[in-house]
C-alpha cells in the first residue's frame, strides 16, 4: 500500500519538475533573477528539511511524519497552482516544497520501507521501489506533457500543480491506513526489527545520541562522501546539466526523449538486474554503478556540440548506473543504522543528496556558463570515476556482513 501512494504521489511530482522554471517565468512571471533566487531558497529548504525529517521519524515514527510533511506538502502545492505575480508567495512555496516534498519526506519513507521488511529483503524491496518511483515518474512527465498540449502552458501548469497536490492528498492516506493496520514505522513498531536491531546493536553501536552518532560512525562518514559526490558529479548533471547542454546546442526538442529513455530503462530493468548483482559485494556494485555514470558523462565529453542521439545514448548508460546505485545505498544505510536512530541515518543520506545536488547545481552553471561542454562532462566523469575508488575503500570500513553478505 506504500508502494502504491510513493507510485501516485511520484506521477504527481514527476509531472511538476520538468517545468517548475517555466513555471516560474512563464505563469508567475518572476524574472530570470528572481526564478534563481526562489530556487536557490529551495535547495536550502531542501538541507534544512533532510535534517528534520530524520529528527521526526525517530521522535514520532515514520508513518505519522510521512502522513504530516505529505499534508503540508499537498496544501503547498495547492497554494502553488494558484500562485501568480508575486515573488513572495512561490518563494515561500517553494521553500516549503524544497523543506518537506523535497528532502524530510524521503528520510521518513525510506525509513518505513526499511522497517516493513526483514533485513534480507531490503535490497529486493529497495529495487521495487525505485522501479515503482521511476515509473511513476515517468507517467508524470507523459501525463504533464499532454495536459500541457491540452490546456496550453498557462492553464495546463496550474492543473499539473493540482495533480501535484492530490498525489499527496493520497500518500497521506494510504500510509495513514498502513499505519493504523501495522504500526507507525518506529524502532519498536516491530518484533523483527527489534529483534534486528539488537544484533546490529550488540555489533556496533556509535557513541552518543541523535546526528552525532552518525557523524561518529566511520561507515556512514564514508557512504555519506560516496554520495555526495555522486549526486554532485552525476544524478545533478543528469537533472540540470543535460536540460543546459540541449539549450547551449539550440536542440531542445529531444530532451523529453532522454529522460523517456533513461527512465524507461530503470524501470524495466531494475528488478531483473536485482538477482544478478546479489551476487556481489556491496562496495563493488556501488563502484559499477559510479564507473557506469562516469561512463556516460564520457560520451558527452568526446563531443563539443553533442546532438540529441549522444545524449540519449549518454541516459541510457547513466540509467545502468542508477540500477547498481539506488537500491543498494538506501538499503546500505538502513542496514547501518542501530536501533532508534533509523530516521537520522535516512537524513544523513538524504542530506548528502540534498547538499550534494545543491553543489553540483552550483558548478552546471559555473561552467556550462562559459559553453565549455566538454571540460564539463570530463571534469564530472573524473569526479564520478574517483567516487567509484571511495566505493571501493568502503569494503575497508563497512561492517564485514554488511560489506559481503547479500543474502
Amino acid at each position: 500500500m506504500v508502494l502504491f501512494g510513493e507510485f501516485l504521489s511520484n506521477v504527481g511530482s514527476g509531472a511538476t519538475f520538468p517545468y517548475l522554471v517555466v513555471y516560474l517565468h512563464d505563469v508567475c512571471g518572476l524574472s530570470g533573477g528572481q526564478v534563481g533566487a526562489v530556487l536557490v531558497v529551495r535547495a536550502l529548504a531542501a538541507v534544512v528539511g533532510a535534517v528534520l525529517g530524520g529528527v521526526l521519524s525517530d521522535r514520532y515514527g515514520a508513518g505519522r511524519t510521512v502522513v504530516g510533511i505529505a499534508a503540508v506538502a499537498a496544501a503547498a502545492a495547492a497554494v502553488m497552482a494558484g500562485a501568480h505575480g508575486s515573488i513572495v508567495l512561490p518563494a515561500v512555496v517553494a521553500a516549503v516544497m524544497g523543506t518537506g516534498a523535497g528532502a524530510a519526506l524521503v528520510p521518513a519513507l525510506d525509513a518505513l520501507l526499511a522497517r516493513s521488511v526483514p533485513e534480507s529483503a531490503r535490497e529486493k524491496a529497495f529495487s521495487w521501489r525505485n522501479t515503482v518511483v521511476t515509473t511513476g515518474a515517468m507517467l508524470g512527465v507523459a501525463g504533464a506533457a499532454g495536459t500541457l498540449g491540452l490546456f496550453g502552458v498557462d492553464a495546463g501548469l496550474h492543473w499539473v500543480y493540482a495533480l501535484d497536490a492530490a498525489s499527496f492528498v493520497v500518500l497521506m492516506v494510504l500510509v495513514g491506513r498502513a499505519t493504523r493496520r501495522h504500526g507507525n514505522g518506529s524502532a519498536g513498531a516491530a518484533a523483527r526489527s527489534a529483534a534486528e536491531g539488537l544484533r546490529a546493536r550488540n555489533s556496533r553501536e556509535p557513541s552518543g545520541k541523535g546526528y552525532a552518532a552518525v557523524a561518529r560512525d566511520p561507515a556512514m562518514r564514508g557512504v555519506f562522501v560516496f554520495v555526495f559526490f555522486v549526486v554532485a558529479a552525476g544524478f545533478a548533471q543528469l537533472q540540470i546539466g543535460l536540460p543546459a547542454v540541449s539549450v547551449l546546442t539550440h536542440d531542445v526538442a529531444g530532451l523529453g526523449w532522454v529522460f523517456t529513455a533513461n527512465m524507461l530503462v530503470v524501470a524495466l530493468a531494475q528488478v531483473p538486474a536485482q538477482r544478478m548483482l546479489a551476487r556481489f559485494p556491496r562496495p563493488a556494485v556501488l563502484a559499477g554503478g559510479a564507473a557506469f555514470m562516469a561512463g556516460a558523462w564520457a560520451i558527452i565529453a568526446l563531443d563539443s556540440t553533442p546532438g540529441t542521439g549522444r545524449l540519449l545514448v549518454a541516459a541510457v548508460v547513466f540509467a545502468l548506473g542508477e540500477v547498481a546505485y539506488m537500491p543498494v545505498v538506501a538499503a546500505l544505510v538502513n542496514d547501518l543504522a542501530p536501533p532508534g536512530l533509523t530516521g537520522r541515518y535516512n537524513g544523513a543520506h538524504t542530506l548528502a543528496w540534498t547538499s550534494g545536488f545543491a553543489i553540483g547545481a552550483g558548478a552546471t552553471g559555473t561552467l556550462l556558463g562559459a559553453d565549455s561542454i566538454r571540460l564539463f562532462f570530463t571534469v564530472s566523469a573524473a569526479v564520478l570515476g574517483a567516487s567509484a575508488l571511495v566505493a571501493l575503500r568502503l569494503a575497508h570500513i563497512l561492517p564485514k556482513r554488511h560489506a559481503d553478505d547479500r543474502s
